[in-house]
């Protein structure tokens, strides 16, 4: 990590850099957004939105209309009693449609894709419990939960399982790359 990437860390603002982006026979250099677990982001200009997902869930917002997007990553799926913190789905996910909001998005025109929720340590899969056992599952759980009552269509999904994923929109189109991470082993 160079020193530039770990005072953003340390800040709490997304790690940035730039990107070309083949197109056909169109060439264009665009910024680069790294969301960390508790980040979210609006690109209001053209971007490529990153992140990396095991258990934590990324949801990505597209305004068809206004073509921009905006992407939160987040970790558990309810705050509970504790501080409000956009780790948790339920604060990170009303907070980004708000700032969509803010941004002249209206609901109708945004449509959103989900991803991650996976199931990485194989010692708690098994797991029934709330507290411990499956979160991948709960998060995502939450996710579709607040998108579908807050009216956002979700139009593109790849969740659960065992495998991370490395997962890109580019902000003024909602093209979405997706990489599945391998296991250590090498599946």
């Amino acid at each position: 990590m160079t020193r530039s990437s770990a005072l953003e860390t340390k800040l709490g603002r997304p790690y940035s850099s730039r990107a070309v982006l083949n197109q056909g026979t169109l060439q264009r250099e665009l910024p680069e957004i790294f969301l960390h677990p508790g980040q979210k982001h609006i690109a209001s200009r053209p971007a490529i939105i990153r992140m990396i997902l095991g258990s934590c869930v990324g949801v990505f917002l597209f305004d068809r209309k206004l073509r921009i997007a905006g992407a939160t990553h987040f970790m558990l799926p309810r705050h509970g009693a504790g501080h409000a913190s956009p780790r948790y789905g339920d604060v990170a996910i009303p907070a980004l449609l708000e700032q969509m909001r803010g941004s002249g998005s209206h609901r109708k025109d945004v449509h959103a894709k989900v991803y991650g929720g996976a199931s990485m340590l194989s010692a708690l899969r098994g797991l029934q419990s709330d507290q411990f056992g499956q979160i991948g599952r709960r998060n995502v759980d939450s996710a579709l939960s607040i998108l579908a009552e807050a009216s956002i269509p979700v139009v593109e999904k790849d969740l659960l399982g065992e495998r991370g994923r490395k997962v890109s929109m580019i902000s003024d189109t909602g093209a979405v790359t997706l990489e599945y991470v391998s296991h250590g082993n090498g599946n």
